[in-house]
């Protein structure tokens, strides 16, 4: 018998509730009408008018996204602990929030130097505190003495006024070198040295999943448990909520270097720089900052020399992955689709592999049938003209079990059968035969992708299309029920892999797979209706 998947009775419960798919219903269709306002807001840049207005009109995009949030997660919504005071609390988040708007936005003054700049640093790292401990205490339970000053109407107010400030100072490169001037290498350091707080919870559940998809015997149950873990970590916002702002400072830096920058600007922008391209590629962080990034990294995707500048740099994974998963979509599916080819110069393995792993994904979330795509198309014409077989190789090699198997088919075929792949139309071609791509090869590639414990498990889905008949299954199957976690046996092992790895196919229609010719045999009278169907069609 297949071993039953450790799904969590609350999870199943769920899924069997109709209240449950009719709320969803209703939080899908909602999120269609609002996407219309998320893709306008996403194209808004601000240009003219005064500096309040133009900051007024690029936050348009963070109160649309805002409002999808609120239909899902509601996390956008959170109330603080302590009530709003007129004045604020002392030290509380408020406080500190308008004490930061007041001395950049309200108070400056163009050639005053202002002493209020050196206690940005310390506000800021306020903040931060007050958000580490409020979200301590949402995920974990962990009390703190200091909740009493997290005084807040909804955290959303809290990113979008530091959002407001932070667009401040990248719109007003004058006012920006005067806040950095006063704020000294504290506030350097805050803004351009010290990590983004993903928070313990993040950290561990990360941890948790390299642990399991390294282990070659994880189970379904590690697996149920590190989701688990990661639920509970996407309540914490706390980077989330400053993401926003530290996203526009380090923006606004790597926009202001220029061929007559003096030394500090310098050392700005490649900081930022460096710290931009980190945050908007690793999953980690892309994870616990999401759309706040996507907002702020606007200005960059919309100047071609910044963007082709962005992507030399190793950033151009980032803007594959906003078009993969972001509110900006559509946006970055406008500017990918006119990407010069020199944002493909320069790239490095890690860099390419950035871009394999946002397409495997994409793949993995629309379907195999997105592998007709022109951005895609054209994604992999440039990536082979400049780079050949390389990136798809270890794409390849990163592809699981789960994953569509696109860059193992590519390599794959390219190498068997010589291809040139000289133009798009020749990607288009290889596409569409990986599109349909029979069933059993399919299925071929994913069983070697798999862990040890993976094939185990998945013994009634792989392999031999003649199911419980195939003799060779019944004893692998018994063979499952020795097993003990930590023991293994080579040449079982070995067995196992033989079974599914090269299995004959259906000449006919190629859609089934044996494990011999007496199987394919036996099953004929089963198989033979459905063989003439797919013939038919083909």
């Amino acid at each position: 018998m297949p071993r039953p998947l450790a799904i969590p009775q609350d999870i199943k419960d769920t899924l069997l509730d109709d209240n449950f798919w009719s709320e969803l219903k209703e939080i899908a269709d909602a999120g269609e009408k609002i996407m219309p306002e998320i893709v306008s807001a996403s194209r808004k840049r601000g240009d003219s008018g005064t500096l309040d207005q133009r900051i007024q009109e690029r936050c348009e995009f963070a109160r649309a996204g805002m409002k999808l949030m609120a239909l899902t997660t509601g996390s956008h919504m959170a109330k603080g602990f302590a009530p709003l005071c007129n004045p604020p609390i002392p030290t509380g988040m408020m406080h500190c929030i308008r004490a930061i708007e007041r001395i950049v936005r309200k108070e400056y003054t163009p050639g005053r130097k202002s002493a209020d700049f050196s206690k940005l640093a310390y506000l800021l790292k306020r903040v931060r505190h007050l958000l580490r401990v409020y979200y301590n205490f949402i995920v974990a339970r962990q009390a703190d003495d200091d909740l009493v000053f997290c005084d807040w109407e909804t955290i959303f107010d809290v990113g979008i006024t530091l959002h407001q400030v932070g667009l401040c100072l990248l719109l007003d490169p004058p006012r920006l070198r005067a806040v950095m001037a006063g704020g000294g290498k504290e506030l350097e350091s805050f803004l351009l040295d010290e990590e983004l707080d993903v928070g313990a919870f993040r950290v561990a559940a990360i941890q948790v999943e390299k642990i399991v998809e390294a282990d070659p015997e994880s189970e379904d149950a590690d697996r149920v448990a590190s989701s688990k873990l990661e639920r509970a970590a996407e309540a914490d916002l706390a980077a989330h909520t400053m993401a926003w702002f530290m996203g526009d400072l380090a923006v606004a830096f790597f926009l202001n270097e220029k061929d007559d920058s003096d030394a500090d600007e310098k050392r700005w922008a490649a900081k930022a720089t460096k710290r931009l391209v980190h945050w908007s590629t690793s999953p980690t962080l892309r994870d616990a900052i999401g759309d706040p990034l996507t907002d702020a990294m606007r200005p960059i995707y919309w100047t071609t020399t910044a963007l082709v500048k962005f992507c030399q740099a190793g950033g151009l994974g980032a803007l594959f992955g906003d078009w993969v998963n972001s509110s900006g979509q559509v946006l970055c599916g406008e500017i990918l689709e006119k990407l010069p080819d020199a944002a493909w110069k320069n790239q490095t393995p890690t860099s390419l592999r950035h871009v394999t792993r946002e397409i495997q994904f994409k793949l993995t979330h629309e379907g195999d049938g997105f592998a007709s795509d022109p951005i895609l198309i054209d994604a992999l014409f440039k990536m082979y003209k400049h780079y050949g077989l390389a990136p798809f190789h270890k794409g390849a090699k990163a592809e699981k079990s789960r994953d569509p198997i696109v860059f193992h088919y590519i390599e794959r075929q390219i190498k068997r059968d010589g291809l040139e792949m000289r133009t798009p139309a020749d990607w288009r071609r290889l596409l569409d035969s990986y599109i349909n791509m029979p069933r059993s090869v399919n299925r071929r590639y994913s069983w070697s992708n798999m862990t040890i414990s993976g094939k185990w498990d998945c013994l009634e889905y792989y392999g031999c299309s003649n199911g419980e008949a195939c003799p060779e299954r019944k004893a692998l199957e018994a063979l499952r029920e020795q097993r003990v976690r930590g023991v293994r046996d080579p040449a079982v092992e070995q067995r196992l892999e033989k079974w599914g790895a090269k299995p004959r196919q259906c000449a006919a229609c190629g859609w089934t797979a044996y494990c011999s010719s007496e199987c394919q045999k036996v099953h004929w009278a089963d198989h033979k209706p459905d063989c003439l169907k797919k013939r038919k069609r083909a």
